[in-house]
């Protein structure tokens, strides 16, 4: 069998291996040390294997009254071998009944633990193999499950091999009993009554009993090993998991973990089960024959206590479980090594860590090293790595800060989102507690990654809420940095899931094949995450990013993660045996990789300097491999000089990588080591050669042809955090979106843009245009005096119809009295806007008259913030331009005023009687028609009714223009595109100018309308100029014909006034929609100058409280200083913080939608009524004391600060309070209280 099928049975078969090896081991350990010990003391025996096993097996089938009476009776009558007896069955049985227990075992426990991970998402297994867990339901169920299943499966074996022990251990005891009395226990000879020999136990038992006597107590038997092989692993592995975690895991301590488990598993389930034990054996001894002493006997031990024997068992299985145990974990040690490793005994060492075997973590005491031919490796890989940290955070409720702006900023119910708000903080809980390397975690944070993304279009960054989030490098690392930023939680999110793939990688089994493909995409993946958080994510965070997360610490962590990923792909060609120059390429670009990785982290201030070190070594470290592995290939290629040079800088290399070896771990240290000794024993080797053999020119270093790079890996993130928004929807991946019936605000804005343009469009350049070619035709009408003249002449008697249906058209209407009341609402609503604006004016004024008053007042140096009219600008030119519509809107008004006044005395006719229309319309003669005038009448008339034809018709059209301008409702179209934006930009807010191309498109539904513009302005001129004729021609031949002169004007006038009365009509509802529009404006221009003043008053209280403090701060002096005239102030007077530049109001020129009710603003009371007579502010105590503008030498003041020091103070200033000069000085000795006190 060559050595690559023996390395990989023994990989698939440790687990048996171990188990048997450790087995014989521990029985023939305990056996030979009492044996040795056997002369010394009688007691010795209670710590053996086999020979506590036969006190305990007589104990219990016997009336012993303690150990002690029971190992003397065995000594005196069977002597030492009553001790051994039945040694061959155990140590055969229990050999294959631990083999078979401890496989089943372990195919019961990855078989429990992927049901878990099936159902729950979460591997017991996985959680049982994290440094530092604690045991859980799922985990002590796993191991107490799988231990039961192992014990009632392995019980169908251990049971014919346990009866016979039992059988050959009493035989003896029964034999002696059944044939002599009590006394006879102290006769020697008894010593050498013969005893059963286990095949003679075997054929007495098949041939009384049959192959079913083989069977006696099986019930109790799998009873037993059930409940007891189950509390057996289940307490070792707990126990274990325990003491790893609280008191180390190394194996070699004495209070090592396997050895504490081992201890407690072993007395536990003996406790538990030994009452089943003790039926059992009891059970079994009937084998022997039924005689009457045996009777007797039995009887006497049933009344016995059951637990008789059990303190043997304690000891006995206690020891015997903490070294097998023990060599169980030991012997069980990583994958074999493989077939590419060579074996150097000089280079082994040992090394005590721990490894991931098959998603268990098995306690390594001592691990075989092996060299690459690229230099020692250790088989375990797991210490050479890098891992990131999980980022921490605090719990916040993201649903009360989104259904606080709900209710503020949207005209929707909070509640009806009240499902996607619990889920979007279970979401968040679940994210923010993946804190272990487990797959399941990866599901939850690119889930609540995505609804971020998706709710960063919905809501601005600073949604209301304080993310708070610990930094995972760096010196601050217990200081939280906490941001109310949408966007810097979802970073936080991205940069777990990049750690989480890191620590997946790291936790894997990398000496398999697929384990090194796994990590290797692992790695690719986290440098994925880590590529899209920098290029797409902190750039939009709108504020510094933490230390942790700047430009240099990304890219650094980036090419970490990608070094290590081409590192497992170089692993993965050492082992498969690729050819020199390939490995050669490979192992450049992990130094390449690893190079830029200490070139970003030395400009980062965030990662620490052990990583750095790390990243210098592995650089170092493989750049040697590669010129290592490049010399094997020259070799072979017969290049001897380029070997040599190769090894040369091979040498230098593994030589600066060991430059770090102060800051680097053992392993990583240990693989240069390894290194250097190949690279200078083949350098010795080669150059040897070359000298005496080859004689080949060994090239400089800068001759040698550079490494070709072969680059495996790249920055990979998956789609669920590239493409998330598209992985949202019914049958996504990531599942619903949240709030998704959420309409944006920019929505509702986009609706009421398109609203105004649509009616603009409508009314003004559509309906306008129509009304105005009507009131042109009708001007037309008017100038020629029709239809009156036609009127008069068609009936010279009584009134023409159509006046009298105008007339009756405005008395249904009460014409008049509408007319007066509608300009008196426009006229209430005029003064109600007057009057708001004027409270929003006095408002101002009011703060300005404060402002002037305390800058007066305090003067201009201290009272430091700007003028009302600065801070206000946008307020007053509001104000401004409110005051320029009302004077606009006047001009208009008394226009309208002008009509009605003209209008009065026709409309007062018009809505009377009859009666009174007759007396205003005078009767004339009937004239003689001749046939030229009744054919010119007839003509001009069915021009004028061409003309209402054309009028009716275009009503017609204006209303069905206008229902379907009230029926285009662009919200489902605006929600569409909303959806589409949201996908294709998931991080950017909605606006309402990324709906320009919508309306632009929506607007063409009007195309139509505007052509027929031009249809009936071309309609219109030909029945104009038509009319015009007719009527020349109608005039012409009424030549001379003075007879309905009179009448033909009162019609005219009539039908004028009937005009002019839908001309008043129409201009009153466009006034009262006008001043309808401005009381919105003014009430928010109203609201707008009360917050502001508002605000400008706490400002002002504030500035003048610095003052007031900053004057007796001044005045607080050691000694009574000298005073200067007040109006010398300082000159490096420094204004209050609060006062260098105050927050301007912002007002919004355009009026913004609100909610159903706008919340009114907190407002301060009012102060009283200015009447040109300023509140004073606050006078400080001590109004006399001015503090001076520059302190004299050796007084302190506020504006020093405190100085320590030798030098010479100046001079004071001159004072009238003062006597000396300034050149003058105080006695030596005497303090001058005038020069206060100086710290020299």
């Amino acid at each position: 069998m060559d050595e690559h099928t023996r390395n990989k049975l023994l990989k698939r078969y440790r687990t048996q291996i171990a188990s048997g090896v450790s087995t014989v081991c521990a029985s023939l350990a305990v056996t030979a040390r009492i044996w040795e010990n056997q002369a010394r003391t009688d007691q010795a025996i209670r710590f053996s294997q086999t020979p506590l096993e036969n006190i305990k097996t007589r104990m219990q089938t016997h009336n012993f009254r303690n150990v002690f009476e029971c190992a003397k009776y065995i000594w005196r009558t069977e002597g030492f071998r009553g001790y051994t007896a039945g040694f061959l069955p155990p140590l055969l049985s229990i050999t294959g009944v631990r083999v078979a227990s401890f496989s089943t075992y372990q195919v019961a426990k990855h078989a429990i633990s992927d049901c878990f991970e099936a159902a729950t998402g979460e591997s017991p297994l996985l959680s049982y193999n994290h440094p530092g867990s604690t045991p859980t339901l799922t985990t002590v169920f796993t191991f107490t499950t799988s231990g039961m299943i192992a014990g009632v499966t392995t019980s169908f074996l251990a049971c014919p091999f346990e009866l016979t022990k039992n059988v050959v251990q009493t035989s003896f005891l029964m034999t002696h009993r059944s044939q002599a009395s009590p006394d006879a226990v102290r006769d020697p000879s008894l010593r050498k009554q013969p005893r059963l020999t286990t095949v003679q136990a075997l054929k007495q038992i098949v041939h009384r009993h049959g192959f079913r006597g083989l069977y006696t107590g099986f019930h109790l038997h799998a009873l037993r090993d059930t409940i007891g092989t189950g509390l057996y692993f289940g307490v070792y592995e707990t126990t274990k998991q325990l003491v790893s975690k609280y008191i180390g895991t190394e194996p070699s301590s004495p209070f090592g973990a396997p050895m504490v488990a081992g201890a407690l598993s072993g007395t536990i389930p003996w406790i538990c089960t030994y009452p089943l034990d003790t039926r059992k054996t009891r059970a079994q001894s009937i084998l022997l024959g039924k005689t009457k002493e045996i009777g007797e006997a039995s009887a006497a031990t049933a009344r016995s206590n059951m637990y008789k024997g059990l303190s043997v068992s304690l000891i006995r299985t206690s020891v015997n479980n903490m070294i097998l145990l023990t060599l169980f974990d030991l012997r069980r040690t990583p994958d074999v090594i493989p077939p590419e490793f060579t074996p150097n005994a000089q280079s082994s060492f040992v090394v005590q860590t721990k490894y991931n075997l098959g998603g268990d973590f098995v306690a390594v005491a001592l691990l075989y090293s092996a060299q690459y031919q690229d230099g020692f490796v250790s088989i375990l890989f797991l210490v050479n790595i890098l891992q990131l940290p999980f980022r921490r955070t605090h719990t916040v409720s993201l649903s009360e800060a989104i259904t606080q702006y709900i209710s503020s900023k949207y005209d929707q119910r909070p509640d009806m989102f009240a499902d996607d708000l619990m889920i979007l903080d279970r979401l968040r809980t679940e994210a923010v507690n993946v804190q272990e390397p487990h797959v399941s975690g990866i599901s939850r944070l690119v889930t609540y990654a995505a609804q971020l993304k998706w709710l960063g279009g919905k809501f601005p960054i600073d949604v209301g809420v304080d993310f708070s989030w610990y930094p995972a490098f760096g010196f601050n690392t217990s200081r939280p940095v906490s941001q109310n930023n949408l966007r810097f939680e979802l970073a936080n999110v991205l940069f777990n899931l990049a750690a989480l793939y890191s620590q997946l990688a790291y936790s894997l089994n990398r000496t398999t094949s697929d384990g090194l493909k796994q990590a290797c995409n692992y790695f690719c993946q986290s440098a994925g995450v880590l590529a899209h958080l920098r290029t797409d994510i902190v750039p939009d965070l709108r504020s510094s990013p933490p230390e942790d997360m700047d430009e240099m610490t990304l890219q650094s962590l980036e090419s970490l993660m990608l070094a290590q990923a081409q590192e497992c792909f170089w692993q993965k060609a050492v082992k498969d045996g690729l050819k020199d120059a390939s490995i050669a390429r490979l192992a450049a670009k992990v130094s390449d990789f690893y190079a830029e990785a200490g070139d970003y982290a030395i400009k980062s201030n965030a990662i620490s300097t052990d990583w750095i070190h790390h990243m210098t070594a592995k650089h170092h470290h493989f750049a040697a491999a590669a010129q290592y592995r490049q010399s094997l290939d020259c070799l072979d290629k017969r290049k001897y000089g380029e070997e040599v040079a190769r090894l040369r800088d091979s040498l230098t290399c593994v030589n600066e990588a060991l430059k770090e070896a102060r800051w680097i771990n053992r392993v990583v240290l240990g693989d240069l080591n390894g290194l250097k000794s190949r690279v200078a024993e083949d350098l010795k080797r080669a150059e040897k050669d070359n000298d005496v053999i080859y004689l080949q020119p060994v090239p400089p270093k800068s001759e040698l042809k550079s490494i070709d790079r072969a680059s495996m890996v790249a920055s990979k993130a998956p789609p669920q955090v590239t493409d998330a928004i598209s992985m949202l929807g019914e049958r996504g991946a990531l599942g619903q979106p949240l709030l998704a019936k959420l309409v944006p605000y920019a929505v509702h804005v986009a609706a009421s843009i398109y609203s105004d343009r649509r009616d603009r469009l409508v009314n003004e350049k559509i309906v306008g245009e129509l009304e105005s070619m009507t009131d042109k035709l009708r001007d037309l009408l008017q100038s020629l005096n029709l239809p009156g003249s036609l009127q008069a002449l068609e009936k010279p008697l009584g009134l023409p119809p159509a006046l009298v249906s105008h007339a009756e058209e405005l008395r249904q209407q009460d014409g008049l009295y509408r007319l007066r009341r509608s300009l008196a609402d426009v006229e209430k609503v005029k003064a109600n806007d007057r009057a708001v604006y004027n409270e929003g004016i006095e408002f101002l004024s009011a703060e300005k008259a404060e402002d002037d008053a305390a800058r007066a007042k305090y003067g201009t140096d201290r009272w430091t913030r700007p003028p009302s009219e600065v801070a206000g600008q946008k307020l007053y030119t509001t104000a401004s331009e409110i005051d320029g519509y009302f004077k606009s809107a006047q001009s208009s008004d008394d226009l309208v005023q002008g009509k009605m006044r003209d209008s009065e005395a026709v409309l007062r006719v018009l809505t009377g009687t009859n009666r009174d229309l007759e007396a205003y319309v005078p009767s004339s003669r009937r004239a003689e028609v001749t046939p030229q005038v009744e054919r010119e009448s007839s003509r001009l008339r069915s021009c004028l009714n061409e003309v209402s034809r054309l009028e009716n018709r275009r009503k017609r059209k204006v209303q069905a223009l206008k229902d379907k301008a009230r029926s285009d409702d662009i919200n489902q179209a605006l929600l569409k595109e909303t959806a589409r934006l949201e996908r294709e930009f998931p991080m950017q807010p909605i606006e309402a100018s990324q709906f320009e191309d919508l309306f632009e498109e929506r607007l063409h539904l009007y195309d139509s309308d505007l052509q027929m513009l031009e249809q009936e302005q071309n309609e219109q001129d030909q029945i104009a100029a038509q009319v015009r004729e007719a009527n020349r021609d109608f005039t012409k031949a009424r030549k001379g014909d003075s007879s309905t002169k009179e009448r033909e004007k009162a019609l005219q006038e009539l039908e004028n006034g009937y005009l002019k009365y839908k001309e008043i009509v129409s201009n009153i509802e466009v006034g009262r929609k006008f001043y309808n529009d401005l009381a919105k404006i003014v009430g928010r221009f109203r609201e707008d100058s009360k917050a502001f003043v508002h605000q400008r008053r706490m400002e002002a209280s504030q500035l003048e409280s610095d003052i007031t403090n900053a004057a007796a701060m001044a005045s607080l002096n050691i000694s009574q200083p000298s005073f200067r005239p007040q109006h010398q102030l300082p000159t490096n007077h420094h204004p209050s913080p609060y006062t260098q530049s105050p927050p301007e109001p912002q007002l919004q020129q355009q009026p913004t939608p609100q909610p159903q009710q706008q919340p009114q603003l907190q407002t301060i009371p009012s102060r009283p009524a200015m009447t040109g007579e300023p509140l004073t502010a606050p006078q400080p105590t001590r109004a006399s004391v001015v503090p001076p503008p520059v302190a004299a030498a050796g007084i302190w003041s506020p504006e020093m600060g405190i100085r320590f020091g030798g030098g010479a103070a100046p001079a004071p200033a001159p004072s009238s309070a003062q006597s000396q000069t300034p050149g003058s000085a105080p006695m030596q000795g005497k303090w001058d209280p005038s020069r206060g006190v100086r710290f020299s």
